[in-house]
């Protein structure tokens, strides 16, 4: 009997904009805002630098095999940290090309349906927030409760490295929000727009 891939869940962002106009006004959002990846220049520059550290690895092992050193042991636990310095900057390369793809995927799936995306009002009823070493958030995960009823989870990441955000300006539970679904289409992407706290006016 073959085997069938489990249904992939639908990419959820989160919007943070200024104000959230009157739905009459409003307009499906055309891109998800997701995070930017490395270009083709980036990943050559990555992929020269990760040869660099894998030659320098392969020839750190070479020479705790051939040299004098304190015992097998010692060759070998080096070994071990040598070789995992020259693959894992492979691993984060493939990561990052892999996340590149679901992203421009997940981009497509939203710009065929983006023009039958009907806006729904909800609010927040809960909120999740990662923090960076200096306290600014990098991420945060909005439970959003839909007029039906229904609830759904949505994040929003940074999308240039460079990006900062305060944390005042993290929607609080009680916020009203704006989700954006394609009728019919329950794998298409899902847009919850919310308005920034920290805008006056």
């Amino acid at each position: 009997m073959p085997m069938t891939r489990a249904a992939q869940p639908a990419t959820r962002v989160v919007h943070l904009v200024d104000r959230l106009d009157d739905v009459a006004d409003a307009a499906a959002p055309v891109a998800l805002r997701l995070p930017r990846r490395l270009g083709t220049p980036g990943r050559l520059a990555f992929a020269a630098a990760a040869a660099v550290a894998t030659a320098a690895a392969a020839w750190g092992v070479v020479l705790l095999w051939t040299e004098e050193t304190p015992g097998s042991w010692f060759s070998l636990l080096f070994s071990v940290l040598l070789g995992a310095i020259g693959l894992v900057p492979w691993f984060l390369l493939s990561g990052s090309i892999g996340a590149a793809r679901e992203d421009r995927a997940a981009q497509t799936a939203w710009s065929a349906a983006r023009g039958s995306a009907t806006p729904t009002a909800g609010r927040v009823v809960a909120r999740r927030t990662q923090l960076a070493e200096e306290g600014t958030p990098t991420s945060f995960e909005l439970d959003v409760e839909l007029a039906d009823g229904s609830r759904l989870t949505a994040e929003w990441r940074l999308e240039r490295a460079s990006q900062r955000l305060l944390q005042t300006q993290v929607p609080g539970v009680g916020a009203v929000v704006r989700v954006w679904r394609a009728a019919g289409m329950p794998e298409a992407p899902v847009v919850v727009e919310v308005a920034d706290p920290s805008v006056v006016g």
